[in-house]
């Protein structure tokens, strides 16, 4: 019978690259191909200790060991392997102490043959980009919301708004308190995304009468906001997906992008929406629908 070997390995994505490490030596199957950081979990070692100490000795890279992005049964020549590999986050630079090439590849241009046979299984999953939401839930949550909407909406609005209103509609719906007064006293639910183990955006609803008497049921959409690197992959669909029909959400009227993105996921104009919001800045925007 083949020895047999536990194994982990790091998944370290960023703006949508993963770190492709080239082996220097091993076994014939393995050597001069790409992997993922890591190796053998030892004994009495939990995959998660393992993964820190491989990181740390092959990196010397300190890491939040995140979700499982899938485990695989392997049969080289010599030997079987059980390879779990999770995406991690970095606390730290590294150096390359035992790889012989490091490259930063897009997780959508990955190439199956570049890689060690039993890794290449998990590149399927990277390229179709592995989607989680989580809740929103505490302060260290409500400011990384607000970090992302400072991001995003300047990089989107600043061209189309007033001076100094960005920031205005920040400070006004989506500091870490008014979040949390959202969450507490509103109804409202706040999700972090994250894509491909990192984050990669925010989305906030509730109940679609809390946004407006007259709706009778489905969800109000209030925000959603993705980084660059996470536009046109799915995510907004895999959202709409989750939430109760029919769903309404606001647009910006000069955000013509904006408007026709969600036409195309067939929202259809249903109201003009002025708002004053005070400090001078009025809020004219579309209200839009999607049907059951």
């Amino acid at each position: 019978m083949k020895p047999h070997s536990n194994v982990v390995g790091a998944a370290i994505v960023k703006d949508g690259k993963v770190l492709a490490l080239r082996r220097s030596d091993g076994i014939e199957q393995v050597i001069h191909k790409f992997e993922f950081a890591g190796g053998k979990v030892k004994e009495g070692e939990t995959n998660e200790q393992a993964l820190i100490r491989e990181c740390r000795e092959e990196l010397s890279l300190e890491i939040e060991v995140g979700d499982l992005l899938n485990t695989v049964e392997y049969e080289y020549p010599e030997l079987s392997i059980t390879l779990s590999v999770y995406f991690v986050k970095p606390l730290s630079d590294y150096t390359l102490n035992v790889h012989e090439e490091e490259r930063w590849i897009d997780c959508d241009k990955l190439e199956y043959g570049d890689w060690a046979p039993a890794d290449k299984y998990f590149l399927g999953i990277l390229k179709q980009g592995f989607v989680k939401a989580r809740n929103v839930e505490n302060a260290e949550h409500f400011a990384l919301v607000n970090s992302i909407a400072r991001e995003v909406m300047h990089e989107t609005f600043d061209a189309i708004s007033p001076e100094g209103q960005i920031d205005y509609v920040i400070n006004l719906y989506l500091s870490p308190q008014a979040i949390e007064a959202n969450i507490a006293q509103s109804g409202y639910v706040y999700k972090l995304v994250y894509f491909n183990g990192e984050v990669a955006g925010f989305y906030a609803y509730c109940p679609a009468k809390n946004f407006q008497s007259t709706f009778s049921e489905g969800t109000f959409l209030s925000k959603l906001y993705l980084k660059k690197f996470a536009r046109g992959k799915k995510i907004i669909t895999k959202i709409l997906s989750s939430l109760s029909r029919p769903v309404y959400l606001t647009v910006k009227r000069e955000d013509v992008k904006s408007v026709n993105l969600f036409k195309h996921y067939g929202f259809k104009i249903q109201q003009n929406l002025s708002a004053d919001i005070g400090n001078g800045y009025i809020l004219d925007d579309f209200l839009m629908g999607l049907g059951k």
